[in-house]
């Protein structure tokens, strides 16, 4: 028997005839999915979506070239605002969705809208803006000639005083500063520290400090000055000299000179302050002003200055006042001026003391020019909402601003008896 043959009907051999492997095959391929090729699939792919591929690698290319990265956060200025609308707008157009848009550009769609629809800016004038003719009587009185080398504070003081003009100390140095009336001025860092003297100060005492500072003629001869002020009103009392160095009767004899010039109603709660220097240490020292005071004299803690801030930044304006000579030729020269600078300081204004003068503080004017000058903003401010109000838009029309308190309220009984 060969190849193909059957031994009996419907059984076959061990092997198939060539003819029956090709309807093996057949059949089978007839159960099989014809795979299809991965171009032909891409191309169908970009048929059904037509313009998507393009459109989204022209957005980031725009968003790389603006120079943005990641998610658009923060505040951007109005060029670049305009331009990421104009490139979303043009993907939109393309065939991308905004959505879809938005989240390759990185940005939210409701920040999109505020983007593309920004309100319209509406010009408005603070109520408190200072006057015109305000303004000009501040630059006026700074460009007085008595005024060219002085502060900021005694234009302050001043107009309040004359009348000129009402205003804070802010707004005139920010009026002279856009008028660049001003000198630049270099500000060092102060590293402040506790200083327990004021405890004392709290406490309700009063503290007579002095130190000893020393200057040089031109001749090389040293005079050593012995300030003695007190607090908390910063008053000058007197300034003694030495010729030879600060001793124990040098710094008594000072001591001693400026209490006979001091009130009588600060002589209670007295109390004396000073570093540790070694004639401010010496038992004869101690011992006198002991005896003067009637109590034991209060030191600053060991190689600690700024325990003595106020005498330290006395001695700083004493050498560097805007009205102290350049050099000394002679002895004579340095005792004139340390014989006139007590005067000039205790009429000048003060930063500690709200820029009043230490004479007014020790007279005790303080309270009442404080509260002059706040009486005198409020009529300010008065006038300058009554000119708001007069020159206000009539799109504002209708509109209530917020008024504050202070324009409203009367002032204190204490307040209005002092004013008067």
């Amino acid at each position: 028997m060969g190849p193909g043959s059957h031994t009996q009907k419907g059984q076959g051999g061990g092997h198939r005839s060539v003819v029956q492997e090709g309807q093996a095959r057949a059949q089978t391929a007839g159960h099989t999915r014809r795979t299809v090729p991965k171009s032909r699939k891409t191309a169908g792919r970009n048929k059904r979506r037509p313009c998507r591929s393009g459109p989204r690698a022209v957005l980031v290319k725009k968003k790389n070239g603006l120079g943005l990265l990641g998610a658009l956060k923060g505040h951007f200025k109005k060029e670049t605002r305009t331009a990421v609308v104009e490139s979303i707008k043009e993907a939109v157009s393309q065939g991308l969705t905004q959505k879809r848009a938005c989240r390759i550009f990185g940005i939210e769609p409701r920040k999109l809208r505020r983007w593309a629809n920004p309100k319209p800016l509406v010009k408005r004038i603070a109520w408190n803006r200072i006057l015109a003719h305000e303004r000009e009587a501040i630059v006026r009185t700074a460009t007085e000639e008595r005024f060219w080398d002085k502060p900021v504070s005694h234009i302050f003081v001043h107009g309040h005083e004359s009348g000129r003009f009402f205003a804070s100390l802010s707004t005139v140095y920010k009026v002279l500063k856009s008028e660049r009336l001003l000198r630049p001025i270099r500000r060092r860092k102060r590293n402040g520290s506790y200083v327990s003297a004021h405890s004392l100060l709290d406490q309700g005492f009063s503290l007579l400090c002095y130190d000893a500072t020393c200057f040089v003629t031109e001749t090389g001869i040293a005079v050593w000055a012995i300030p003695v002020m007190i607090l908390p009103c910063r008053y000058l009392l007197h300034i003694g000299y030495s010729l030879t160095g600060v001793t124990s009767s040098d710094l008594v004899r000072a001591v001693t000179e400026a209490l006979a010039l001091m009130p009588p109603s600060l002589e209670l709660n007295l109390v004396a302050h000073s570093d540790r220097g070694s004639a401010m240490k010496a038992a004869y020292t101690r011992i006198t002003v002991k005896d003067l005071l009637g109590a034991l004299i209060h030191y600053g803690r060991p190689h600690t200055p700024d325990d003595e801030g106020w005498i330290e930044a006395f001695i700083k304006t004493l050498k560097y006042h805007r009205e102290a000579p350049v050099s000394f030729k002679i002895v004579d020269d340095v005792v004139s001026w340390l014989a006139r600078f007590p005067d000039l300081y205790n009429n000048d204004p003060h930063s500690s003391l709200k820029y009043v003068t230490p004479l007014q503080a020790l007279s005790g004017q303080q309270e009442v020019i404080l509260n002059q000058r706040k009486q005198n903003l409020v009529s300010a401010r008065k006038r300058r909402y009554a000119f708001w109000q007069k020159n206000q838009p009539s799109s504002f029309i209708g509109k209530e601003a917020v008024v504050p308190a202070s324009l409203t309220e009367p002032p204190s009984a204490e307040v209005a008896m002092q004013l008067v």
